[in-house]
Formats: C-alpha cells, structure tokens, sequence
C-alpha cells in the first residue's frame, strides 16, 4: 500500500524545484513560498495569472484563481489535463515525484487527459456556508471604490463589507441558481498584502478559508439574471469591479464576472439554463497585444461557443483604455463606445 501522506511529507524543496523544471513551469523563489503560473487550470497558450504558490511548510500548491489547495500528485494531475497531455499515472505523476520504480503489485492505470470535458466540472458541488459570518464584518464605503465610479447604492446591493482586522474589502459571492453564499473575496488595501498575494483572494475567517471555485459560478449573476432575461445581453466582464461599477449606468445592468481571463462552458450552460441571452459579449481587460496573441485569445472564446449563442468581444481599436483598464473603469459614455464597436463572431 502506498503512503501518499508520507511521500508528500518527504518531499524535499529541491525536488518541487526539479519537478517543476521538468515541466518547463517558472517560478520564482520568495522565500516561504514558489510563486508560478496557474498552469494547474490554464494551457501554457492561455494567458495565465502568477497566482499559483507553493508553500514550502505545509507542501501544498495554493491555485487562488481557481483550483484552491492541491497536493502534489493533484497538482500534477490538473497540470497534464490543462495542457492536453495524455500521461500515466504511473509513470507521469508517481514517478516523477519518488523518482523510483513501481511498488510490488502496482496497478498502472492509463488516463487520458481531459482538456475541454467539464463534466466533473458540472457534477462539482460548491460549498455553501451561513450568510450569518459576515456579521464579522462592518459596513463601510472604502473611498478607493467610491473614487473608482462604484457608488454606496452598488455596494449596498451587492453586500460589500469591509473587514477592519485584516484591511480588506469584503466581497461576497453567490450561487447563481439560488443565492447561497458560497465564497468570500477579500479586495486588498495593504500594499505588503498587495505585492505578495495580489489584489484579490478568498478571506480567512478564524483559520478556515471561504474559498470556491471561481470558474463554477458568475459573480453578479443571481443578482443580474432578470435583466439579463429582459434585455437577451450580457456582458462577461473579469473582475467583480465591473459589475460594481456598471450599477450606476443608466442602463440595466446585465453584467457578470468571471474573476479571471478565461470563460467556460459551465459558465455558459448556466447563462444558457437561468437567461438564455440572445447575445454574451465579453468584456475582459486590455492587454498587449503582440503577434495579435491578445485578439486571437478572445476570438477563439467566441468562436468556440459561437454554436449555443451570438458572441462578440470588446477591442479596444481606438486606444480608449490604458493597459489593464476593463472596459468599464472609464464610465458609461467609453463602455457605450466600445460595445458599439465590438467585434462579432460568426
């Protein structure tokens, strides 16, 4: 019998290192922890985010985007399924982290990689948690959002806390179908915070983590889906910012958030199932666009679901955003200006 509990315990740091140079994976060293690509969810043809960490002490790769806490041979296992790699169970995860041959009597089952089913995705339940924990929270308007054309009527709606403790906005996530709570964000203002986890990750309250997979779920979808219904429109923007923001447009607003660059099809199928939009029209923030690699992303999002609806995305041909600005952060008038200019996909 093979004891993976303690195969992870004498995992040595040098070996990580050499495994992940292996898998042709960058890292940087920071100390307590490796910090990499998201590589675990995302192809090394996507434009994945540096918020995946390892953590040298417990040994466990921290994915803060989607994947949440992986040992090592899940790691491993997500790794091969996000770059379309059919690999071995033996040969492509045991032995690679041992380094050894097969224990005596050791099935060695082929799997083939799964890139594109999301079925698993589909039978994934999300944890739900008391709405009542956010009570731990106060009830303030952080001027950095208010500055940013997010109003106290938005973040009333969406139920923006703020924790004192740990200086951070509270956002909460939830289910699309019933409004469950199932996830809490935390919007740093510390910029230690800020320079050594990012922007945003999921909150800890007295030691547990309100975590959940992002990409099983749309922000701002339960509160958005009747607008949605009436308009047949929705903009899939990346950030819950956008959301927040488009709430003092004059329009309806008819946006979600992926929390993330990518759209998937569960995502899809519950925009198919609670709205039924005529029309989904991604919005995600600008980026270079070097060798077109940035435009070819977005088109091929389109083109791939173009079958279920119309899609279209938001190119910023005429330089209205700086870098990193979604097409929401400049007001209604630029936003307005964009989707007139969109780009269809047929």
């Amino acid at each position: 019998m093979i004891d993976y509990q303690e195969i992870i315990e004498n995992l040595t740091e040098q070996r990580v290192k050499e495994i992940l140079d292996q898998l042709e994976i960058p890292y940087v060293d920071k100390g307590d922890y490796l910090l990499m690509p998201t590589y675990c969810h995302n192809n090394k043809n996507d434009d994945a985010s540096h918020k995946l960490y390892y953590y040298k002490n417990s040994k466990i790769f921290m994915c803060y985007t989607h994947c949440e806490g992986q040992s090592i041979f899940r790691f491993l296992k997500n790794y091969y399924k996000a770059q379309d790699i059919e690999y071995d169970w033996y040969r492509d995860i045991y032995s690679v982290i041992v380094g050894n041959t097969a224990p005596e009597g050791f099935s060695v089952p082929t799997y083939k990689s799964l890139r594109g089913n999301y079925e698993e995705r589909q039978q994934t339940k999300l944890p739900t948690y008391s709405k009542g924990v956010l009570e731990c929270f106060v009830k303030w308007y952080a001027p950095e959002w208010l500055s940013d054309g997010i109003s106290k009527e938005a973040m009333d709606k969406y139920d923006i806390r703020y924790s004192i403790s740990q200086n951070k906005i509270i956002i909460p996530h939830y289910a699309a179908t019933d409004g469950a709570l199932i996830g809490i964000r935390g919007r740093a203002l510390n910029e230690y915070d800020i320079e050594s986890f990012g922007k945003y990750m999921p909150v800890q309250i007295e030691g547990k983590w309100y975590a959940h997979q992002l990409s099983l779920n749309l922000y701002g979808l339960y509160q958005n889906k009747d607008n949605i219904k009436k308009t047949g429109i929705v903009y899939v923007a990346e950030g819950e910012k956008s959301v927040l923001q488009a709430e003092s447009f004059s329009e309806p607003n008819c946006v979600v958030a992926v929390c993330g660059s990518q759209f998937n099809k569960f995502q899809l199928n519950l925009l198919l199932k609670l709205c039924a939009p005529r029309e989904i029209i991604i919005c995600f923030d600008k980026e270079e666009d070097k060798n077109n690699i940035y435009f070819n992303k977005l088109w091929k999002i389109c083109k791939k679901y173009s079958e279920y609806s119309q899609f279209s995305f938001i190119y910023d041909k005429e330089n209205l955003l700086k870098m990193k600005e979604s097409p929401f952060d400049n007001g209604e008038k630029i936003f307005k200006q964009l989707v007139k200019e969109r780009i269809k996909v047929k």
